[in-house]
């Protein structure tokens, strides 16, 4: 049985669908069968970080609306066989899913899939309510900026009133800013906000460049930006890597 989970943040533009689909190449990479859900309903993206645009025939709206069988939304990757994407609907709005129909899905996948990794909506709307508690895992991406962390803070609080505990993902670090003294460690930022920090990835131009060729962050050439995506993904599978202060 594989594990699923859910990548959500409390305001846009911090990079989460970004760090999905990167995570998900990384995992496929070693080996892993990995399946990519872009829950993002009505604001598809991740089609387009895998360059898989041109692939998408049938999409989770339809799989939920009976249109298409699962196998047919599942559209796999030309360079790792082992990833396939399960791409959002892009005409959808989240209250055309119901979440026994969702939860039936993950279910599913699991049996199948080492991994399931839901892109989830950012914001604390319906859209990240279908998924909240079908997941084994929540993330919570933020950028060390203060508007990011207070919005992750919030989203927290929502997901402690139903007994969720969420990990956080930090993105877009700059170690400059940080030795200067502009951005705390990234380990006292998580403390501050008292959730459990499973990662931290710096800042990279190259993730831009990789995304207007229709490939992840995983595929750069950059080596600290491929270790930071292999430390996130052997603690999410309970490997102790310590997370080093600047």
């Amino acid at each position: 049985m594989g594990k699923s989970i859910l990548f959500i943040s409390g305001k846009g533009g911090v990079g989460k669908s970004t760090l999905a689909a990167g995570l998900a190449v990384a995992a496929a990479r070693k080996g892993k069968r990995v399946a990519l859900i872009d829950g993002d309903i009505g604001l598809r993206s991740l089609d387009l970080f895998l360059g898989l645009q041109d692939k998408v025939l049938y999409d989770l709206a339809d799989l939920v609306a009976r249109r298409c069988t699962l196998n047919q939304t599942m559209i796999w990757h030309d360079t790792y066989s082992n990833l396939c994407l399960i791409a959002g609907g892009q005409q959808a709005k989240p209250k055309d899913f119901k979440r026994q129909d969702l939860q039936k899905i993950l279910r599913t996948l699991k049996k199948s899939f080492d991994l399931v990794l839901v892109d989830g909506p950012a914001g604390l709307g319906r859209g990240v309510r279908n998924f909240v508690g079908l997941t084994d895992e929540v993330l919570i991406l933020a950028t060390p900026d203060p508007v990011s962390l207070r919005s992750a803070e919030k989203l927290a609080a929502q997901l402690y009133t139903v007994e969720i505990r969420p990990y956080l993902l930090l993105n877009r670090v700059s170690p400059d800013l940080v030795m200067a003294g502009q951005i705390q460690q990234p380990r006292m930022l998580s403390m501050n906000l008292d959730l459990p920090l499973v990662g931290v990835v710096e800042e990279c131009p190259a993730v831009y460049t990789a995304l207007l060729s229709g490939k992840t962050a995983a595929q750069t050439q950059e080596t600290a930006l491929n270790s930071a995506l292999e430390d996130i993904l052997a603690r999410l599978e309970g490997e102790e890597r310590e997370i080093h202060d600047y």
